[in-house]
């Protein structure tokens, strides 16, 4: 079921779509999918159906009535209009959205890297998964000095794949989460480096290394690791691409013509 939330934004879209939104309104509703990139989901479910409608009419002789489509889809459609439109139009209002909008304020523990054998409930872990666990643990009690120490005894006493990466992801977020962001850079580049054939943890690494470049100043690096995220396609996607398109307006080197606005370089 629809929250009032969700309802709500539907609303806001319809206007959009009707031409009776105003530029702050239209900033507040994409700053709503910058804040929950699942809703993007609905975005490139437009994008499909206009593709697969385009070539329908292509290989039709006579003009096609379109069946009415249920009223979900219609929303979804709406919705899937923002994508390139409402883009467009977040970076030419006159009161631009502030970058710190787009990035992560805080990583969640649940972003810390353990002994893959605590996710699945399975024995058999190595003493360097155990330091792993315990340093998580220390975070969860509020411990963060003990949680580092555990995570760099990690790094010097099993300096392989993958536990050295996870230990040096896990320092990056501790370091992310108490402002020191230089700090936290050192070690997701290390870990993003470590982790160049784990693509999840490699994932993990660029995008709070982009997310920590912002909150330096070092916007053109920060592109560049946020697009290294993107193109890994897992769970930071989304996010990876709304933030790539704010730093690459800012940068004043956003395309317009790009649907997707990030490269595979």
């Amino acid at each position: 079921m629809e929250s009032s939330r969700d309802q709500d934004i539907y609303k806001k879209i319809d206007a959009y779509v009707k031409g009776t939104l105003s530029n702050n309104e239209i900033d507040t509703l994409w700053v709503e999918f910058a804040k929950d990139p699942e809703l993007l989901d609905r975005l490139e479910l437009e994008v499909s159906l206009k593709k697969i409608l385009a070539e329908k009419i292509k290989t039709k002789k006579k003009p096609v009535t379109p069946k009415p489509l249920p009223r979900w889809i219609w929303h979804a459609s709406a919705a899937a209009t923002i994508l390139i439109v409402a883009m467009v139009q977040l970076f030419r209002i006159e009161t631009p959205t502030e970058l710190n909008e787009f990035i992560v304020t805080n990583i969640p523990a649940d972003q810390i890297e353990v002994a893959d054998g605590l996710r699945s409930q399975e024995f058999g872990i190595s003493s360097a998964d155990s330091l792993l666990n315990l340093g998580f643990a220390a975070i969860s009690s509020g411990d963060e000095e003990k949680a580092l120490e555990l995570f760099s005894e990690v790094i010097s006493s099993y300096d392989e794949e993958p536990y050295a990466s996870k230990a040096f992801l896990n320092r990056g977020i501790i370091y992310y989460n108490d402002g020191d962001y230089q700090a936290s850079i050192e070690n997701f580049e290390e870990a993003a480096s470590r982790a160049a054939d784990n693509r999840m943890i490699a994932e993990k690494a660029f995008w709070y290394l982009g997310n920590a470049y912002v909150n330096v100043g070092e916007f053109e690096k920060a592109l560049t690791a946020v697009g290294e995220a993107y193109n890994r396609d897992g769970i930071f996607r989304k996010s990876a691409f709304v933030l790539y398109r704010k730093l690459s307006y800012d940068l004043g080197k956003v395309d317009l013509e790009d649907d997707e606005g990030t490269s595979s370089n």
